[in-house]
Parts: C-alpha cells; sequence; structure tokens
C-alpha cells in the first residue's frame, strides 16, 4: 500500500516537473517568420485589408438597397381620435344659419314642430370619436431616369471598392516585404558587426600585450578602444532598428511581438531575362488608373442625377382606406395617376449641371497625368532593374 501511494507521489513530481519545463522552455522558444507566412497572415488579419473588405460589403448591401426603388412603395396610416364636445354641434331651430344645409335644416325643423308643437330638441351634436386607417401603394413609373442611374451609381461603387481592396491588399503585403528585408538585412549587418566586435577584442588584447612589452604607444591602444565604442555604438543603433522594424512587422501582420523574432530568409534565385519590356506593360491595367476612369463615370452619373429633378416625375398606385366618424363603416378605395413635371429651378439645375461638367473635365485631366507619370514611373522602374541585375552579374563575375 505504501509503495503504490509513493509511486503515485512520484508520477505526479514527473508531472508537475514535466509542466514546470514546458512552461520556462516555450517563452524561450524563437518565433519564426517567413515571408510567405507573413504575407499570409497580413491578408487574414492587417486592419488596412479587412477594412477594405468590409466597405466592398458597404457597397454591395447598398446596391442591395437601391433594387427596392424599382418596388411599389408602400405606407399604412391609421387615426383615431375622441373629443371632450361634438364636433358637429348645431342648433337647427336657428333660421339665421343661412346657406344651403341652414334652410334646409330649418324647414325641417319648421315642419317638424308645426305637426309635433316645440317640446322636440332642435339641437344637432355629431362626432364625438371616429377612427380611421389607409393603406396606399405607389408604382414608379419614370422617375425623371433617377432610379436606373442610382443603380448604376450603386454598382459603380461596388467595382470602385474592390479595386480600392485589391490597391490596399497590394500597398500592404509591399510594406510586409519592404519591412521584412529590412530586417533581414539588419540582421546581416549585426552578425557582420558582431565579428567585427570580435576581431577588436581579439586586437585589444593583442595591442595590451604589445604596450606592456613597449612595442606600441598608447595612441595606438587608444585607437583601438575607440574603434571599439564606435562599433559597440553602432550595434546598439542596430538593435534598436531591429527591434522597431521587428514590431513594425508584427503589427502589420496582425501577430503580437516577439522579441526573439526570427526570420528565414527566401534564397536567392538569380534573374536570366524580363517577361516584357516596360513600354509593353499598359498603364490603363493598374487600378489606379482603372479608379479614376470610375471617378469620370461618377461624376457623369452625378450630373443624370441632377438632369432627372427636372424632369417629369409619373407614378401610377391605388389608396383605399377605412373610416368610422357617423357610427358607420365606411370602406373605399381609389386608383389613381400621379403626375409632376417641375417648372421652376431650371436655373439652378444649368449651374449645378456646369459644375458635373467641370468636374468631369477635372477628372479627365488627373487621368491623363497620372497615366503619364506612371508610365515614367514603369521606365525609371525597368532601368533600376536591369542595373541591378548587371551589378550582380559583375559582382558574381568577379
Amino acid at each position: 500500500m505504501k509503495n503504490s501511494q509513493k509511486s503515485i507521489v512520484e508520477s505526479r513530481k514527473q508531472w508537475l516537473l514535466l509542466a514546470l519545463c514546458t512552461i520556462v522552455i516555450l517563452p524561450l522558444q524563437a518565433q519564426v517568420l517567413t515571408l510567405d507566412s507573413c504575407l499570409s497572415s497580413a491578408r487574414q488579419h492587417n486592419c488596412t485589408i479587412r477594412s477594405a473588405a468590409l466597405e466592398v460589403a458597404v457597397s454591395q448591401e447598398l446596391k442591395k438597397q437601391m433594387l427596392w426603388k424599382y418596388f411599389p412603395q408602400v405606407s399604412l396610416q391609421g387615426f383615431a381620435f375622441g373629443a371632450a364636445q361634438p364636433i358637429i354641434d348645431i342648433d337647427a331651430s336657428q333660421t339665421s344659419m343661412g346657406g344651403g344645409l341652414g334652410t334646409f335644416l330649418s324647414d325641417v325643423v319648421n315642419a317638424i314642430t308645426t305637426g309635433l308643437g316645440d317640446s322636440i330638441d332642435t339641437d344637432i351634436k355629431l362626432v364625438r370619436w371616429g377612427v380611421s386607417a389607409q393603406a396606399q401603394a405607389v408604382q414608379p413609373v419614370f422617375w425623371g431616369g433617377q432610379i436606373v442611374t442610382a443603380n448604376k451609381l450603386a454598382k459603380l461603387g461596388i467595382d470602385a471598392s474592390r479595386l480600392k481592396q485589391e490597391v490596399s491588399e497590394r500597398d500592404v503585403l509591399q510594406e510586409v516585404a519592404d519591412t521584412y528585408w529590412l530586417i533581414a538585412g539588419l540582421m546581416t549587418k549585426r552578425q557582420t558587426v558582431e565579428k567585427v566586435v570580435s576581431l577588436l577584442d581579439t586586437i585589444q588584447s593583442v595591442a595590451e600585450v604589445a604596450y606592456n612589452n613597449g612595442l606600441v604607444t598608447s595612441n595606438d591602444l587608444l585607437r583601438v578602444q575607440l574603434k571599439q565604442n564606435e562599433m559597440k555604438t553602432k550595434s546598439l543603433q542596430l538593435e534598436n532598428g531591429i527591434q522597431l522594424a521587428s514590431r513594425l512587422l508584427c503589427h502589420i501582420i496582425g501577430q503580437p511581438y516577439d522579441h526573439e523574432l526570427v526570420l528565414e530568409p527566401l534564397p536567392e534565385e538569380a534573374i536570366t531575362a524580363l517577361a516584357e519590356q516596360p513600354d509593353e506593360i499598359r498603364v490603363s491595367q493598374r487600378p489606379e488608373i482603372q479608379l479614376l476612369d470610375m471617378n469620370i463615370k461618377y461624376n457623369q452619373l452625378n450630373r443624370r442625377l441632377t438632369l432627372g429633378e427636372s424632369l417629369p416625375h409619373v407614378g401610377v398606385g391605388i389608396t383605399g382606406g377605412y373610416s368610422n366618424f357617423f357610427n358607420r363603416d365606411k370602406w373605399n378605395a381609389i386608383a389613381f395617376l400621379s403626375v409632376s413635371v417641375p417648372l421652376t429651378g431650371w436655373g439652378e439645375t444649368a449651374h449645378k449641371l456646369k459644375q458635373h461638367d467641370l468636374r468631369i473635365q477635372q477628372a479627365e485631366l488627373m487621368q491623363q497625368d497620372l497615366g503619364e507619370k506612371m508610365a515614367l514611373q514603369n521606365r525609371q522602374i525597368y532601368d533600376q532593374l536591369i542595373e541591378s541585375i548587371k551589378l550582380m552579374e559583375q559582382h558574381r563575375s568577379r
């Protein structure tokens, strides 16, 4: 019995020791990141990319909202009241009421009082309470083209949001790659500095021995010490730069910062040839140019909306209702055609249309200017790439 208890206690101790070792060892394991893992994490967790995806979802919901403008607009209305005093209170014995209704009621009362005497009550009190309900449906037939234009604008908004999402993802992934290689370069420089510091430590030891034996002067020993201090300063600057760039990389990819960050650089592959010349790269395929083209279409559609405000609006509908004001239920329905023709405001609309025309011209100029700049940028990048390839070839031939 005692042996079994001892074995249980020993097994518990072993499990506890294993757990403690795991807790101690796990934090010491460095986080290893590759460029592909950083790019994949950025696509999933980066706030800018996720926000762009949500913007696309918002545009899609707006498009669905605009589709409802094609359907009839239905409204319901209810009304009920109770009055402290009757709303209609008439003394029919007063012949001075005037009008057709007053003359008719006076004649009726005179005829009744002639036959029945003056004991009849000539006061008429009506409508102490009442209820009514109404339903109306209006189907737009022609609304100045505004409904069709609004749906086109919503569709254009979806396309623009997707292009912005593409641009955002491209920029974020480019930033991830730049930061990744920046850290890799700083780590390589750190290794070089560490080797130089180790070499200077060796030189310092040799210089001290030589100085003690009178082979070198104190100035020579001082130069070595100054160089050591300089390299230590550079080492500290490199450590601070690596830490800051690592924090930035972790923020971009949406991962917690790890001070023991380790990178696995991709193997370098020689570039032998380029697929196409910069003149063959169509600038119009770049999303920035496409966005400016959409901006032109956006202003054109807005101009069409403004023009639609001054065109006739035609709709057909039906309205039905129920009322009870005289203790009697009453139902009714009416079919109608609605035509609205704006007769004023054409001067204001003309100036609005002129503003849209100017915005369209402005957007076209921006598109032309950006296209020319992007063509120059393509040429510059291509020339820099050719220059880098030639430098690499020269370096390999040495």
